[in-house]
């Protein structure tokens, strides 16, 4: 009689788990069936090894409802359900937690209750259920071995997952694959389906053909350079966090501009858009995109580039942007006003070849202004003074990266008590709620002093007596308020699903602003829209140093095509939310793309070389 509740409890603790799927893993019979027996047998699992029922119950339901919960606040956060790269962030948990705004939900708690309830029969079960060692062994073994053949053998691809329709090669998206296939066995799904296809023809012969038509057309222009072969000017590259223009957005008027600078220098330098590959957050993305001229769309979907440094960063020695400007002479400083260890950059950027890397852990005394999750935050006119200190004190020509993270979510009322503030209100007309214009009031607080950041910098470089460029962009736009949600109450965006709008409207949620000034040479006004990971050859190029052929080549690939990410291309006067078939230079950035990440590097020697 008691073990009869074995089989019961799987079953409704799926269904309690699935509340906060929308209960799609109940709506398919070959699913729900196969997930309940999953659960089933990591009850058994377990219980052979606790030999305590009520104990294996608890764990399994601790575990899963921790999956369950942590994929319903990151989806409602940000679009994604979790997936299986996203566990490398519990490294970074308590950073990543003064970040995180977890409003209330009924779906969490009423799993949460149901779950903890189905655990109560349990207590008394585990009384009158016991098993001798040599039970407890063979529960283990069959139960490990059941578990292991449906979901590890051929038996799983060959007929469990083509009985749910379930291809490990889905072109679905991850929040599709949940949504039709249940968060448990979604989860498995993408897991099990991570491999990367090498392009038609990849091999040794074809990629260096390839590198012979980047030397052709690379020996076919005039010259690398833009600037003065003999002045090596300053860099300054300014990535300021959440940086983008409120006063885009419909049905809202602001008591004054919170953009003042960027406004009054929109006229006199160069300025354009990023297009970003990522919405409200994954800062790390966008800068992995601009320091290795690396596009995100050829990394495998949902993983962080900064938790996988294996692949990602380990062999980017050499072509990295930094990595090009050392090998020019330069001084090479990463500069972060928050902690090093967040999302491993302490160990990345020695890999990427810069010289230092000043974190948070290095600025004791900083200026701060306003906290997330009760920790200061240090402010945006820190970082600026601490680049100007720098850059005063090198004796050699100096490469700045620098990264702010004042106007980070979340955007809570209460971000800046007791701070003297700016005091920009908005005023919707009643569409957005009260708290709602709260948190887009606070983003406003924030983006003038990014905007301050800005001005002050620019008259910085222009009164300064050494040679000196700055590049000032914005990661992404912001989640103001949960994901989507504010974007399309005010009419910007016509829904919160972001793989389901329009080329158009994708365009509107990527597009971050960026600004570059000179002053000892003339910049272009604009370079023109582009996604992140074309913007470090054109600021190399203006600085007038010698390129490598793989940062030639992106600005020849430039030429047939502008933005390339999951959401959108841009590209021959087309924008669409798919790249079009035959793009034979498109074809070589994916082809160099998966020869340097995932494929035998057969170009890397030639591309990180340089030009006789």
């Amino acid at each position: 009689m008691y073990y009869m509740y074995l089989p019961i409890f799987s079953f409704l603790l799926f269904i309690a788990l699935e509340i906060q799927n929308n209960m799609s893993g109940t709506q398919n019979g070959a699913v729900f069936a196969i997930s309940c027996i999953v659960l089933l047998l990591m009850l058994m699992l377990l219980f052979a090894v606790t030999h305590n029922v009520l104990a294996a119950g608890i764990i399994v339901t601790a575990v899963l409802l921790t999956f369950y919960t942590v994929s319903f606040y990151k989806r409602m956060l940000t679009g994604v359900v979790l997936i299986p790269p996203d566990l490398n962030l519990l490294k970074s948990f308590g950073e990543l937690s003064a970040f995180v705004d977890l409003s209330f939900r009924w779906q969490p708690i009423v799993s949460i209750l149901c779950a903890a309830v189905l655990n109560i029969p349990l207590y008394f079960a585990s009384k009158h259920i016991r098993l001798e060692l040599k039970g407890r062994a063979a529960a283990y073994i069959t139960s490990g071995l059941l578990m292991f053949a449906l979901l590890f053998t051929r038996f799983s691809f060959d007929i469990m997952m083509p009985l749910m329709n379930i291809s490990a090669s889905s072109e679905m998206s991850y929040n599709d694959i949940y949504e039709e296939k249940g968060a448990l066995l979604g989860f498995f799904t993408v897991a099990m389906g991570w491999d990367v296809e090498p392009p038609e023809l990849y091999e040794q012969n074809y990629m260096d053909a390839l590198c012979e038509l980047v030397i052709e057309e690379t020996s076919a222009r005039a010259s690398t350079r833009v600037g003065d072969a003999a002045v090596k000017p300053n860099v300054i590259v300014i990535m300021s966090e959440s940086l983008w223009d409120p006063t885009r957005l419909p049905n809202v008027r602001f008591s004054e501009d919170p953009m003042p600078n960027f406004r009054r220098l929109q006229e006199i330098t160069t300025t354009g858009n990023v297009i970003a590959p990522a919405f409200g957050g994954m800062t790390s993305n966008v800068e992995y995109e601009f320091l290795t001229g690396s596009a995100m769309r050829f990394v495998r979907y949902g993983e962080i580039p900064y938790y996988n440094s294996e692949i990602y960063i380990d062999q980017k020695v050499g072509r990295s942007l930094p990595s090009m400007f050392r090998a020019n002479g330069y001084r090479t400083v990463g500069l972060h006003t928050y902690d090093g260890s967040f999302y491993d950059r302490k160990l990345h950027y020695p890999k990427l070849e810069f010289d230092e890397f000043i974190a948070e852990d290095d600025m004791p005394g900083a200026h701060v202004k306003g906290t997330a999750g009760g920790r200061d935050i240090i402010s945006d006119k820190y970082l600026g003074e601490k680049a100007i200190e720098i850059l005063e004190s090198s004796d050699e020509p100096l490469f700045l990266f620098g990264i702010t993270v004042q106007n980070h979510i979340p955007y809570v009322p209460l971000r800046y008590e007791g701070e003297a503030t700016r005091g920009i209100t908005a005023d919707s007309g009643g569409i957005l709620s009260e708290e709602d214009t709260e948190y887009l009031e606070v983003f406003l607080e924030g983006t003038f002093d990014a905007d301050a950041l800005l001005g002050r910098m620019y008259d910085f470089v222009m009164g300064f007596d050494e040679p000196t460029i700055l590049l000032y962009f914005g990661d992404h736009l912001p989640a103001i308020t949960r994901h989507t949600e504010l974007y399309t109450d005010l009419g910007y965006i016509s829904g919160n699903d972001l793989s389901a709008l329009p080329a158009d409207e994708m365009y509107c949620m990527l597009a971050t602003p960026y600004i570059a000034f000179s002053n000892y040479s003339e910049l272009p006004p604009t370079w023109g829209d582009m996604s992140t990971f074309f913007l470090g050859a054109f600021i190399a190029e203006a600085a007038g140093i010698e390129l490598n052929y793989y940062y030639c080549f992106l600005l020849q690939a430039f030429e047939s095509f502008q933005a390339l990410n999951s959401y959108i291309y841009i590209g021959d006067g087309v924008m669409s939310t798919e790249p079009p078939a035959g793009n034979e230079i498109m074809q070589m950035f994916a082809a160099f793309q998966f020869d340097n990440l995932f494929g035998n590097s057969y170009a890397h020697e030639m591309l990180t070389s340089f030009p006789p």
